[in-house]
């Protein structure tokens, strides 16, 4: 079943909304995985690890946004 031209023009898949909800439970499951790996560890290699990952998203971040400019 073929769905009409005009409903797909009616979604705007590229939301600040969308994005914001996609990055809240991407983090959710990163830092959550990253809390259950270094539970066994000490509470400054727990922050480290969340503080580089954390790093590491802010700068996916600004590349990608840097290149779609």
């Amino acid at each position: 079943m073929r769905v009409p031209a005009v409903a797909w023009r009616s979604v705007r898949r590229n939301t600040p909304l969308l994005w914001t909800l996609v990055a809240f439970f991407a983090g959710t499951l990163l830092f959550g995985s990253l809390r259950r790996a270094t539970e066994n560890s000490s509470t400054a290699v727990a922050v480290l690890v969340q503080l580089a990952a954390l790093a590491l998203v802010i700068g996916l971040i600004v590349l990608v946004v840097r290149r779609l400019r």
